[in-house]
């Protein structure tokens, strides 16, 4: 019981002394009404989107797909317009790690 105590402990201390920072994008994501269809807009105005992704060690989006959504029409446009965004990659001891990351978009 004490190795198995002693060794919870050492995990946890050498998990609190990694050095970790979370991606940042280069320029903010930004989705104007100029890139959807008018007649989509007019149908349902708000609501939101979730979208999980990877952003890999270069800060490039992978694999990004649509978790929950209001209107399966802004899907497409969506997932085109966050494949075109860059990051800077989360950090993890001073290298750059791939990380998932999930985004909700609000449409207001």
């Amino acid at each position: 019981m004490k190795r198995l105590m002693c060794m919870f402990l050492m995990g946890l201390i050498s998990a609190q002394t990694l050095k970790t920072a979370l991606p940042q994008p280069k320029e903010p994501f930004v989705l104007t009404y100029y890139d959807i269809r008018e007649d989509i807009l007019l149908k349902t105005p708000h609501g939101k989107i979730t979208v999980d992704f990877f952003i890999n060690e270069r800060g490039e989006v992978e694999d990004p797909v649509i978790k929950d959504t209001f209107n399966i029409n802004l899907n497409e446009v969506v997932l085109d317009k966050l494949k075109e965004t860059s990051y800077y990659p989360a950090t993890q001891n001073g290298r750059p790690v791939r990380i998932k990351y999930t985004l909700p978009i609000v449409f207001k």
